[in-house]
C-alpha cells in the first residue's frame, strides 16, 4: 500500500463519517426527537429546539463541506482511468442528483424556517392524509434521500470492485 492508497482511504472514510453524522443526526431528528417532543411544554419545546437546531445546523454544514470535498475527490480518483461502464456513471449521477437535492432541501428549510410556532402549537392529531403528506417532507424527505444515497454508494462500490477485478 502507497501514500497515494493511504490518501484515498482517509478521503473515503472521512466522506463516510460526514454522511454517518449527517444521516444518523437526521435519523435521531426524525425518529427520536421530534416523537419524544410531540407532547411536552411548548415553550421548553422551543427553547429545546432552537438549541438543538443551532448545534445540528453546525454539524450539518461541516458535513456538508467535507462531502462535497472529498466526493470531489473520489469523484476524479474512480472516473480518471477510464476504466468505469456506463452503469457506474448513471448511478453516480443518479447519487450526485439525490445529494443536491438534499443540499437544497435543507437550505430552502432554513430559509423558510418550516418549524413554525404554529406547527409547535399543535398538538391534535391529524389525518392520515395529512401524516403521509408530512412524512414525504422537509428533514423527513432528506432522512429518505440519505438512505438511497448510502444504498447507490454500495451499489457504486459493488460495481467499482466487479469492474476493477
Amino acid at each position: 500500500m502507497n501514500i497515494s492508497d493511504l490518501f484515498h482511504l482517509f478521503i473515503r472514510w472521512i466522506h463516510l463519517i460526514s454522511a454517518t453524522a449527517w444521516v444518523g443526526g437526521s435519523i435521531f431528528w426524525v425518529l427520536v426527537l421530534n416523537p419524544s417532543v410531540k407532547h411536552s411544554d411548548i415553550s421548553f419545546i422551543e427553547k429545546l429546539r432552537s438549541r438543538l437546531s443551532t448545534e445540528f445546523r453546525g454539524l450539518v454544514d461541516t458535513c456538508i463541506f467535507v462531502l462535497l470535498a472529498t466526493g470531489a475527490i473520489m469523484t476524479f480518483n474512480r472516473l480518471t482511468p477510464g476504466n468505469i461502464g456506463y452503469q457506474y456513471v448513471l448511478i453516480l449521477g443518479l447519487k450526485i442528483v439525490f445529494v443536491l437535492g438534499m443540499f437544497y432541501m435543507i437550505r430552502a428549510k432554513r430559509h423558510l424556517n418550516f418549524i413554525s410556532k404554529s406547527n409547535l402549537a399543535e398538538h391534535h392529531v391529524k389525518p392520515k392524509s395529512k401524516r403521509f403528506s408530512r412524512l414525504l417532507t422537509g428533514y423527513n424527505m432528506v432522512l429518505v434521500l440519505g438512505l438511497l444515497v448510502y444504498l447507490l454508494s454500495d451499489l457504486l462500490n459493488l460495481i467499482y470492485i466487479s469492474t476493477i477485478s
